[in-house]
C-alpha cells in the first residue's frame, strides 16, 4: 500500500495507493462444497456427491445466465433469476443490474461455483464463484473478484435471493453501490453514491489531470475509473477489507491488477468517505490528482520504484495543484525537525505505511526528496528516474532499482542525495516559508 498525507482538510488525513501482493491473480481458493453424510453406506453418500453436483450445475447455469443478461441488457431475463423482487435484497439486485448497465459492463464471466448445501434447509445454498469482468473503454484486461450467492430452490429451479462481495479482493462497483449514479466525461468515468455535484467536481479534476500527465506518461489510460462512495461501508466492499477492521482513514486509494509485463491493466480509484469528505476542495483535487499520478506511472512502467520516490512523486504532482502556502504543506515536518524528531534517512516502505502508526512526517519528508530531485535535475529527469528505478518483485528489489537509477540517471547515490536532503530540511525548519 502507497499513502500520501495531505493536511487541507479539518484534519491531517490519508490519501492511498494500494496493489495487490500477486496483482492480477485470481483470488485464493474458495473452502470446498459441503454436504452432511452421516453415516450413510457407499451408496448413499455416492447419492449424496451426485446430489451436491446436480445442485452446482443448476447454480452455475443460474448465475452464467443472470451474467450474460447483465452484458445483453437483458432486464426481464436479469430479473426472472432473482427470488423475490418486492424484498429489500431483490430490489438491491434490481438496481446492481441497472448499475452494471450504466457502467457499460462489456464482459462478465462466471467461473465454476463452490456449492454448501444449507444443512437445516436443503432447498437453500450458497454458492461462492469467482466472476472475471471488463467495463467497457476502462479495462484492457480481465478483472477477477469473488462473489457470494445465497439461491434458494423455485420449482424445478433456482432463484437469487442475495449478492456480495467476499473479502479479501476488491468488489464489483454494481455490487458494492448498486444505487450508484455515473458522470462520463472526456478522460473519466465517475461514479458513486455522494451527491451528482460532487460526482461532477471529481470529473472535472480527472478531465483536467489526465491530458497533462498523459504528456508524461504515454501509456495514461485515455480514461480513468474514479469511485465515490458514500459510505464507509460501500467503500469496504469496493476495497475488499473487513468492515469495521480498523484501517487507517486513507482519503483515496488506487487499486487494479498488473498484465503479464507489469504495467496496470485497469486502476481505479477508489475515495474513502470517512477521511475523503473531511478534506477542502483544494485538498480533495490534490488527493484526486495524487492518484492520477499513480494511475499514470502505474499504466506506463513496470513494477514500482523505491516507496519514498513513488509517494514522493505522486505528492509532487498533488501538491502543484495545492492553492495553500508551502509553510503550512510542511508544517508537521518541520516541527518535527524543531522538536529533534525529524528524519535521519530517507523512509523506509514500513514507515510508509498506516499500519506502522503516524506516517504524516515519513511522507512530507519523502516530497520533499523528491521535490529536491526536481529542482536540481528537472522535471523531466526525475520521470527518467521513476521509470528507470522501477522493478517488479519485492520493497527489497524496488529500492535497488531505484539506487542504480540514481546512479545511472542523475549521476548520484543515496548517500549523496540523503545528505542534500537533510541540509533542505535543516534549511526548511529556519525558514518554512
Amino acid at each position: 500500500m502507497w499513502v500520501s498525507v495531505l493536511s487541507l482538510g479539518a484534519v491531517p488525513v490519508l490519501g492511498a495507493c494500494m496493489s495487490p501482493p500477486d496483482a492480477g491473480s485470481a483470488p485464493s481458493a474458495p473452502p470446498a462444497a459441503t454436504a452432511s453424510t452421516g453415516s450413510a453406506s457407499a451408496a448413499g453418500t455416492a447419492g449424496t456427491a451426485a446430489g451436491t453436483a446436480g445442485t452446482a450445475a443448476a447454480a452455475t447455469g443460474l448465475l452464467r445466465a443472470r451474467a450474460a443478461a447483465v452484458v445483453a441488457g437483458d432486464e426481464q431475463a436479469y430479473a426472472a433469476t432473482v427470488a423475490d423482487r418486492t424484498m429489500a435484497a431483490g430490489q438491491r439486485q434490481l438496481d446492481s443490474f441497472a448499475a452494471a448497465r450504466a457502467l457499460r459492463v462489456s464482459r462478465l464471466e462466471v467461473g465454476a461455483p463452490v456449492v454448501t448445501v444449507d444443512q437445516r434447509d436443503p432447498e437453500r445454498i450458497r454458492a461462492e464463484v469467482d466472476v472475471r469482468y471488463r467495463v467497457d473503454d476502462l479495462d484492457r484486461a480481465d478483472r477477477v473478484a469473488r462473489l457470494e450467492y445465497v439461491l434458494v430452490r423455485s420449482g424445478a429451479s433456482w432463484r437469487v435471493v442475495s449478492e456480495r462481495a467476499l473479502v479479501p479482493g476488491a468488489g464489483v462497483p454494481w455490487v458494492a453501490m448498486p444505487t450508484l449514479a455515473v458522470r462520463r466525461g472526456a478522460h473519466g468515468v465517475v461514479a458513486g453514491t455522494v451527491p451528482v455535484a460532487r460526482l461532477d467536481e471529481h470529473l472535472a479534476v480527472v478531465d483536467r489531470a489526465v491530458p497533462a500527465l498523459h504528456e508524461q506518461w504515454a501509456g495514461t489510460p485515455a480514461r480513468v475509473l474514479v469511485l465515490a462512495p458514500s459510505t464507509v461501508a460501500q467503500a469496504d466492499a469496493l476495497l475488499g477489507r473487513p468492515g469495521g477492521s480498523g484501517t487507517a482513514p486513507v482519503a483515496a486509494t488506487t487499486e487494479g491488477p498488473t498484465g503479464a509485463g507489469g504495467t496496470a491493466t485497469g486502476d481505479r480509484v477508489v475515495l474513502d468517505p470517512g477521511a475523503f469528505d473531511r478534506l477542502t476542495a483544494s485538498g480533495r483535487d490534490v488527493v484526486l490528482t495524487h492518484e492520477l499520478a499513480h494511475v499514470a506511472v502505474r499504466a506506463s512502467v513496470p513494477g514500482r520504484p523505491a516507496a519514498w520516490l513513488a509517494e514522493g512523486y505522486a505528492d509532487h504532482v498533488g501538491y502543484d495543484r495545492a492553492d495553500v502556502s508551502a509553510a503550512r504543506l510542511v508544517a508537521p515536518l518541520v516541527s518535527a525537525i524543531r522538536a529533534g524528531q525529524g528524519p535521519r534517512r530517507l523512509p523506509s516502505p514500513a514507515e510508509l505505511q498506516p499500519a506502522t502508526g503516524d506516517i504524516e512526517v515519513p511522507y512530507l519528508a519523502a516530497w520533499q526528496a523528491v521535490d529536491l530531485i526536481a529542482r536540481t535535475h528537472g522535471e523531466a529527469a526525475l520521470r527518467r528516474l521513476v521509470a528507470a528505478g522501477s522493478a517488479t518483485g519485492s520493497d527489497a528489489d524496488a529500492e535497488a532499482a531505484t539506487d542504480a537509477a540514481l546512479v545511472s540517471e542523475l549521476g548520484t547515490t543515496r548517500a549523496e542525495l540523503t545528505q542534500q536532503w537533510l541540509i533542505r530540511l535543516g534549511h526548511l525548519a529556519k525558514n518554512p516559508g
